[in-house]
């Protein structure tokens, strides 16, 4: 599954690695420098943790990584969608 092209703060995503499955909500996309002192796009990702369950938690993802990830855009809400003017109102 090819990662998505375009992610978007209030979407639902998915994330699977060895050590476990994140499910959670874009809270936020900043800019950012990487390691190698690029500026680059980070996704904040809300999701519930286990361990510590009266708080959730944030994983800070590099957009330029989400290819090699298993990450998935689960939900997307339409009403952000027509506000960023990639779908019409019916």
């Amino acid at each position: 599954m090819a990662a998505p092209k375009t992610v978007l703060v209030g979407d639902r995503v998915r994330y699977e690695s060895a050590a476990g499955t994140i499910r959670g909500e874009v809270v936020k996309i900043m800019k950012d420098r990487n390691a190698r002192g690029d500026l680059i796009d980070w996704i904040y990702v809300e999701y519930y943790n286990e361990k510590s369950p009266s708080k959730y938690s944030i994983v800070r993802l590099a957009q330029t990584a989400l290819e090699m990830m298993k990450f998935v855009v689960t939900f997307r809400d339409i009403d952000i969608q027509i506000a960023r003017g990639e779908k019409e109102v019916a």
